[in-house]
């Protein structure tokens, strides 16, 4: 399983709206207990290609109170990207992740 703990965004063309660049994600062994592997980035279309392929393998965590949500692969407007299946916790979204510069 590999663990989503930040992201990088940059603003679209609004004030108030901002899209994800870039996944930052650590391997582990089950939801939450980080195992042996490297951290890595992987871009929003490398993280969609991977959650396309490996359903029920990438999620995002909540650092404040250990919640987590599966991410899924989504196609709209011609531009794929991944987004955390919906639940009745908004914490564990990928836009409630820390932000992180490469």
């Amino acid at each position: 399983m590999i663990d989503i703990v930040a992201i990088e965004t940059q603003p679209s063309g609004s004030k108030h709206l901002e899209h994800i660049t870039k996944l930052y994600w650590i391997e582990t062994t089950r939801a939450g207990v980080h195992g042996v592997g490297s951290e890595k980035w992987s871009t929003r279309a490398q993280m969609y290609e991977f959650v396309k392929n490996n359903p029920n393998i990438a999620y995002a965590i909540s650092r404040n109170d250990n919640r987590w949500a599966y991410l899924e692969p989504v196609h709209g407007a011609g531009v794929n990207y991944v987004r955390t299946r919906p639940d009745s916790t908004r914490t564990d979204n990928l836009l409630s992740l820390p932000r992180r510069k490469r």
